[in-house]
């Protein structure tokens, strides 16, 4: 693919809540910039589903309130076919040069990547953490059936969730949580009613998972047991087999977790 620098066109200061487009390698990213945007705004990638614009996703997904809460800047690539979740092919590139255009236009400080996909773009959530591990702090996805035979050791924070009736893809998850988990990852996992589609409820938890990550809510204050939904305390994890393991760092987490 033909290589060419970014091009911003990006709207007046009290107008940054708009969604613009830049384009690296041939390939569209959508950027929406927070109302507080400064050296030390960190960068969350989304990915949407399959063959979605960016700009969709970025809409979709509704991170704005978390983004300027936080001064993310979201970027969303617009990946079209070409196995684009697959990213030691091409794509993997694409993404970290768009992030140092990022970077490179606004002064950043380099920071660790959030990662978060619906159903294809939850394969680039997890594979394209999977490829670039080093660069990621934590990362998200729904509804999501393909993963990565090998799980990096001790991964970082991260979640599943999938709607019940999305049976292969909960079985599939199921079987890749669990090696997650055993290699020393925490990974919270949530079964929702409905099938493969994106509902509320699985974003509120996206939004929430976020949120303890990016206010350095580390500390465990609760333990969730798959299936069984019982809670415990931190101090009383190991009554829990290592591979049914959900770690829960805020009220709201676990409350949200609790919810059927």
């Amino acid at each position: 693919m033909k290589k060419f620098f970014a091009m911003f066109l990006f709207f007046p200061l009290s107008l940054f809540a708009a969604i613009e487009t830049f384009t690296v390698d041939d390939i569209e990213f959508a950027c929406r910039l927070p109302k507080n945007l400064g050296y030390n705004s960190r960068i969350m990638v989304l990915f949407g589903g399959r063959n979605w614009k960016g700009e969709k996703a970025i809409r979709m997904f509704k991170f704005d309130e978390l983004a300027d809460k936080y001064s993310l800047i979201l970027i969303s690539p617009s990946f079209k076919d070409n196995e684009y979740w697959e990213p030691e092919k091409w794509s993997g590139k694409v993404l970290k040069s768009a992030v140092k255009t990022i970077e490179k236009k606004y002064r950043l400080k380099p920071k660790k990547l959030l990662f978060y996909g619906y159903s294809a773009g939850g394969q680039c959530s997890n594979l394209f953490y999977n490829y670039m591990p080093r660069q990621v702090e934590a990362w998200g996805l729904h509804a999501c059936g393909v993963y990565p035979i090998n799980p990096v050791k001790r991964g970082v924070r991260a979640f599943i969730t999938c709607g019940a009736k999305d049976d292969i893809r909960v079985r599939i998850s199921k079987d890749f949580i669990y090696r997650y988990r055993e290699r020393g990852g925490k990974l919270i996992w949530k079964e929702y009613q409905g099938g493969h589609e994106l509902n509320k409820e699985a974003l509120q938890l996206a939004h929430q998972f976020f949120d303890d990550v990016l206010s350095d809510r580390n500390k465990t204050l609760y333990v969730g047991e798959d299936d069984t939904m019982r809670i415990l305390s931190p101090e009383k994890a190991s009554q829990i087999d290592v591979e049914f393991r959900n770690f829960l760092t805020s009220e709201a987490l676990k409350t949200l977790w609790e919810a059927h």
